[in-house]
Formats: structure tokens, C-alpha cells, sequence
């Protein structure tokens, strides 16, 4: 859930819109001489938006709490069953004993992050919110760690249709040693990190679907 700070930061924010705009009504109101009925019924309009406003932010606010909420938990459960780590920061991972790799990625950024070793691979799992449109686009990265150098390639659209990856990739590619595959949105469970990272993993094995070995 929000924080008690957050809020009433929106709460704060729907009173100031109702009183400014009933405020700026009745200014121009009086100054156009509609008679007080009407600047009543102009006032109890603007408190009623003002309100809506507030209403639909703070359900904004809650539900992006909630997916928070959940991811943190499938991706701290997700770490511990694949003998890795949960962090909200790069620096979390600071001074492993276990030697990640991932952070020292530049694509290894987000809110939520974990590393973690399937199959005996390093992975990266990194949840995010990119501001695209009003309220962001949530996007999960998966970071591969592959065994070689890999030349920089990007699949196009219909390169990623042809893969047996699951629904809502955004976008694959190689770079250096690594393997990148955006998701849309966040996982709500350990399960479907399972789903994201094993089929990240798999793809890695095929050097012939991205890059070359």
C-alpha cells in the first residue's frame, strides 16, 4: 500500500485544485454578474471534479503500490530458490561474496531488482517504470550473462514473432556478453519470473536466434 506521506500529497493536491478553481469561478463570476445560485452551483462542480481527480490518482497511486508489493515478493522468492539476491539499488549487490556480474551492467537499472542462477547461468532481473505516456509503462528486463562475446544485434519485430517467447516481449538483444529481453509490465509471482527467465535463457542457448556464438 502507499505510504501515508504519498497519500496525502494527492489529497493535498485534489483540495488545492477544488479551491483554486472555485475560487477562480467566483471571481469570474462576480466580475460578469451571474447571480449567486449560479456561482453556487459552479463551486459544488468544481469541488466535485477536484475530488474525481483525487479519487482516480489516489487508485493510481494504490494500485502501482500493490504491484510493487507483489513483484518485491515474487522476486525475492524467485532469488532465494535460484541461490541469488533481492535489492531495491545496484548498491545492494555491492560486494557480493558471490561475484554477481549483472549490476555492473548499465542495463541493470530499475526499482526492483534480483540476480540469480537457473540452469547454472547468471541472471538479472530488473523491474522498471519508464515515463511514457502519464503514467509510465512498467517494464521487466531480464539480463542473460552468456559465455561469449556476442557482436551487438537487435531482432526486429517479426524476428521476435518467430520465437517461442512469452507474450508482451518488447524488444531482444546482444551486446558484449550479455542478453537482454524486455517485458512488458511486472511479474506478480515466482512463477512467472520462472516463465520470463526461462525462456530468456533458453533463447541464450541458441546462438543462432540472436547474434553469434
Amino acid at each position: 500500500m502507499p505510504s501515508i506521506d504519498e497519500e496525502r500529497e494527492v489529497l493535498k493536491s485534489g483540495v488545492f485544485i477544488a479551491v483554486f478553481s472555485s475560487a477562480l469561478l467566483v471571481v469570474v463570476g462576480l466580475f460578469w454578474g451571474f447571480p449567486w445560485q449560479a456561482l453556487l452551483l459552479l463551486v459544488v462542480v468544481s469541488v466535485a471534479i477536484g475530488g474525481l481527480i483525487s479519487g482516480m490518482t489516489l487508485a493510481d497511486v494504490r494500485s502501482a503500490a500493490r504491484r510493487k508489493a507483489l513483484t518485491h515478493g515474487a522476486l525475492t522468492t524467485w532469488a532465494g530458490r535460484n541461490g541469488g539476491s533481492f535489492g531495491t539499488t545496484v548498491a545492494a549487490f555491492t560486494g557480493d561474496a558471490q561475484g554477481w556480474e549483472s549490476p555492473a551492467s548499465p542495463r541493470f537499472r530499475g526499482e526492483l531488482l534480483a540476480v540469480g542462477r537457473p540452469q547454472g547461468v547468471e541472471v538479472g532481473v530488473a523491474c522498471c517504470v519508464e515515463d511514457v505516456g502519464e503514467a509510465g509503462t512498467a517494464v521487466t528486463a531480464v539480463l542473460v550473462r552468456l559465455r561469449g562475446q556476442r557482436p551487438p544485434a537487435r531482432l526486429s519485430r517479426r524476428e521476435i514473432r518467430r520465437l517461442d517467447l512469452p507474450q508482451g516481449v518488447d524488444s531482444v538483444e546482444t551486446g558484449d556478453r550479455e542478453l537482454l529481453v524486455r517485458y512488458e509490465g511486472w511479474p506478480h509471482s515466482s512463477s512467472a519470473v520462472d516463465v520470463l527467465v526461462d525462456a530468456a535463457v533458453h533463447l541464450a542457448t541458441n546462438s543462432h536466434d540472436v547474434g553469434d556464438s
